[in-house]
């Protein structure tokens, strides 16, 4: 599982952004205090952060955190890459897609590269 994910954040943030909102969501994926968030938030250039992974939660609950706050964080101006979660993501929407129109042998498909890559990551 990705450890790292890579965000750059903007030199302001014009409404309706909100750059609490942005430090709350380091904080979440990172664990760094206030004042390291804050000081992330206001560097607009790549930074790598970290993620923080709580003790005694499974990797469902643990992706689902990650996809979260990397949501407010680009819900709110920040540029957010480098993790397979957010492809993983996309991959499970384009198969809810093709169920929706029908396409059943497409979105069995992708779901069959979802889960053969989550499998590989669990025994790496």
């Amino acid at each position: 599982m990705n450890t790292h994910v890579e965000i750059t954040c903007p030199k302001e943030y014009p409404p309706p952004c909100n750059k609490v909102a942005v430090i709350k969501a380091i904080r979440e994926l990172s664990g760094v205090g206030l004042k390291e968030a804050k000081d992330i938030s206001e560097m607009n250039h790549l930074h790598l952060l970290e993620l923080r992974r709580p003790a005694a939660v499974d990797d469902e609950w643990f992706e689902r955190q990650i996809n979260e706050q990397c949501r407010i964080l680009r819900q709110n101006g920040v540029t957010v890459d480098g993790t397979i979660h957010f492809i993983l993501q996309e991959l499970r929407d384009l198969a809810s897609k093709a169920l929706v129109q029908g396409d059943d042998e497409l979105a069995n498909e992708i779901l069959q590269l979802v889960l053969a890559e989550k499998l590989r990551r669990r025994s790496a």
